[in-house]
């Protein structure tokens, strides 16, 4: 079977039409169904064998505790002829891959980036996915086949929801050996080589892939050499035998399509991909995991301001916006520090060497945009990851040099004047403060007086010049 039916039937005799043509792999393909929060994937390969394979595997699925991961859940099996089952799966969804490549009737890739939500979404996104990964490996268990194909991701540019589907592919990491499924293009080079089984690694190497290619529209791999090439050149640089396109030394297989680098990617993704496509190619240890992938992705998203033009986002180092070059405006940063009052008074800012000065310990940095609302979450605000850490703690404000600031988790949060002579509180309430150029402003405290906890200090930043 290669195409699906107009209607299937699970093994409990409930019915269920098939609309659109959700995704599509090498396996099978995801259908929306009618009326509902449902999808099915049906699998080409109707041989008793795999029905089996797929049978148990689903039940082996269904019994693990998946519920706190954004998952699409399984449901149940489909009836035979079908090979497939049903899953849960938010409505209004697509695969990642409609963000990672320029349709070709598109006239303006630009435009069209933008139009995907632009460069914070497809970090957010990322982020997200990540977490989701990360929570799984946590929990001993590996995805297999990461891809732009069964990630699933909002329609909605204004929305970051995100769901891995397939959950047939969940499994405990295998050796080497055991076939392993991957999407061509994303599979670790020790699986093109098949000198291993799946595992993290595998599954960070699949997702590093990804990530570069949904920010840069770029496969790290795929450079002029492999375009312009037979068909064994890719054979070879997806099993990890030439540099990737960014390789700092070596311009053998250069890509001459793609976003430039520093657009999307910030130092430290810069850092993860050379990480990720330099030692780690060949050697899977030296690969980034996806932990480190996430903690990175939202950093870069928190760093990002909105282009007052062309409603494009992208990094605060930036002097002019790189879609439209309207230059920076003004804007501010909220630093989350330390804070340790153990230590005494006047040293509670915790600080580390940088050279031969001494600096504040800096969790994260927040990137205001004028005008724009933004939130404090249980990341920012407390270093917690995963789902949980997406929770919004306060919202912020900044118009022009004031800044408003309210809680929205029923909290009540302290803030101190500079010198800790006069204090405030932020609560349900909208709560002004004033922010000046190059003066230390109020610090907002996130937790306990008595223990150590983040403290956010302001900073008003001035616009550049064209």
């Amino acid at each position: 079977m290669t195409s699906a039916p107009r209607q299937v039937t699970d093994i409990n005799g409930v019915r269920y039409s098939l609309l659109r043509q959700l995704g599509r792999g090498g396996q099978g393909a995801v259908y929306e169904v009618d009326g509902g929060r449902l999808a099915a994937k049906i699998v080409f390969d109707s041989s008793a064998a795999r029905r089996e394979r797929l049978r148990n595997q689903l039940t082996q699925v269904k019994r693990l505790s998946l519920a706190d991961l954004e998952i699409a859940r399984p449901i149940e099996m489909l009836r035979e002829p079908v090979l497939g089952y049903v899953m849960e799966l938010l409505t209004g969804m697509q695969p990642l891959k409609a963000l990672g490549a320029v349709p070709k009737e598109e006239s303006s890739p630009a435009t069209w980036y933008l139009a995907g939500g632009g460069l914070r979404r497809r970090l957010q996104l990322l982020a997200r996915s990540a977490d989701a990964l990360a929570a799984l490996h946590g929990k001993g268990l590996v995805y297999s086949d990461p891809s732009p194909h069964n990630i699933f991701v909002s329609e909605s540019p204004a929305a970051t929801e995100v769901r891995f589907i397939d959950a047939d592919n969940i499994h405990y990491a295998s050796v080497a050996g055991v076939p392993a499924v991957y999407t061509p293009g994303y599979g670790a080079p020790e699986l093109v080589r098949c000198t291993s089984g799946v595992n993290s690694l595998t599954d960070a190497h699949a997702f590093s892939v990804l990530a570069f290619q949904t920010l840069s529209l770029a496969h790290p791999l795929i450079g002029d050499a492999v375009n312009d090439g037979p068909p064994e050149r890719e054979e070879e640089a997806l099993g990890g035998r030439l540099p990737w396109i960014d390789h700092p030394t070596d311009e053998t297989n250069r890509a001459s399509y793609g976003i430039p680098r520093p657009n999307v990617l910030s130092r430290k993704l810069l850092d993860l991909a050379e990480r990720a496509f330099g030692a780690g190619l060949r050697d899977a240890a030296k690969r980034p995991g996806v932990s480190e992938w996430a903690e990175c992705l939202h950093g870069a998203a928190d760093a990002t301001l909105s282009c007052a033009s062309c409603k494009g986002t992208y990094y605060f180092t930036e002097k002019l916006c790189p879609w439209c070059d309207e230059p920076r405006p003004a804007f501010a940063t909220a630093a989350f520090n330390l804070w340790d009052p153990s230590v005494g008074a006047g040293g509670e800012l915790l600080q580390k060497p940088v050279g031969d000065r001494r600096r504040a310990v800096v969790a994260a940095v927040l990137g205001l945009t004028d005008g724009e609302t933004v939130s404090v979450t249980q990341r920012l605000a407390h270093g917690r990851d995963g789902a949980a850490g997406a929770r919004p703690v306060i919202e912020l404000q900044l118009s022009g040099t004031r800044l408003s600031l309210r809680s929205v988790d029923g909290g009540r949060y302290r803030l101190s004047s500079p010198s800790g002579g006069r204090g405030a509180e932020v609560t349900d309430r909208v709560k002004e403060i004033r922010l000046e150029p190059g003066v230390a402003s109020w610090r907002l405290h996130l937790g306990s007086p008595d223990s150590l906890h983040r403290v956010v200090n302001f900073e008003l930043r001035p616009g550049a010049a064209r």
